[in-house]
């Protein structure tokens, strides 16, 4: 009965797949880009998140059902 529902479940998948691969992601010249995940995959980079945003869309996805995360350099700490 604690079943996410299907949009919820995916969304937290991609979240952690995200955390597991960041230091792939670094490895990619990623750091300080952000970049936006959707089933496990890559579908857009750059260092403006304006510009993902038109990326997502351009593949005929809503931002919003879109992990977007900021890659920080290795080290970086961020206080919340």
């Amino acid at each position: 009965m604690n079943e996410l529902p299907r949009g919820l479940q995916e969304f937290e998948e991609d979240s952690k797949w995200f955390n597991e691969n960041i230091k792939h992601l670094r490895e990619k010249n990623l750091s300080g880009s952000f970049v936006a995940i959707k089933n496990k995959r890559l579908l857009a980079s750059d260092k403006e998140l304006s510009v993902v945003i038109k990326m997502i869309e351009s593949q005929g996805e809503n931002p919003a059902y879109v992990i977007i995360e900021f890659i920080y350099p290795e080290g970086t700490v961020v206080l919340l």
